[in-house]
């Protein structure tokens, strides 16, 4: 019997990667942690480039997608290059406030677009009728979630910069940790109460919950 044919992930297939999230942190934090014991930034980013070169051979290992550990990759080899280059372990956070205040610009953009983002996360993820965006109401309580993650995206690029100017290595190392993973868990948590609640309040369908398809 023939082996089903793989496909690379898709964008959305790549947010079920809860590995993706913990990798994320895993060489800023060590990047802080060696340079607060050494005080060395060329040590320190060899060896956060070395720890995201060690997980993306995990992965090969596992034979698990590694488009993610890809981009990874390339964002610490970024990241530890400017901060060589710089002389100032700060800078290796400068990749981090250019992305958080790229994923900003995509959400709220989306929003202005009246094409939330959130609204076709949870319709990929869930399978949910594709017609959601035509109801008003749907769309509105997807905006507003969109928003909130926009904030979010905003908080962390605002502390991250406001920790790179103030020189705060371990400041940024402590924002690295808790406003990644927990803060994303929390936010998909509320999320998850909080939408269907304000989807009832509305008088709108949960997108969450498809129609059930016709017998043949």
């Amino acid at each position: 019997m023939s082996q089903p044919e793989e496909h690379p992930p898709g964008p959305f297939d790549m947010l079920r990667d809860k590995r993706a999230m913990v990798d994320t942190t895993v060489a800023p934090i060590a990047f802080v942690i060696v340079y607060t014991i050494t005080k060395e930034v060329n040590i320190a980013a060899a060896v956060a480039v070395g720890i995201g070169i060690v997980l993306f051979v995990e992965r090969l290992v596992r034979r698990k997608p590694v488009i993610n550990a890809i981009g990874g990759l390339f964002a610490i080899a970024l990241a530890a290059f400017i901060a060589v280059r710089s002389g100032n372990a700060e800078g290796f956070f400068w990749p981090k406030v250019a992305q958080q205040g790229g994923l900003f610009v995509i959400f709220a953009g989306s929003v202005a677009v009246r094409r939330p983002l959130t609204g076709f996360i949870v319709a990929q993820l869930y399978r949910a009728d594709p017609e959601w965006q035509k109801i008003p109401e749907v769309r509105r309580v997807m905006s507003e979630y969109t928003l909130i993650w926009a904030s979010l995206f905003l908080l962390r690029a605002v502390v991250f910069l406001v920790g790179i100017l103030a020189g705060k290595v371990g400041f940024l190392g402590v924002a690295v940790l808790v406003m990644g993973l927990p803060a994303f868990g929390a936010l998909l948590f509320f999320g998850y109460r909080w939408v269907p609640k304000r989807l009832e309040q509305l008088g709108a369908p949960d997108p969450r919950h498809p129609k059930p398809e016709p017998a043949p």
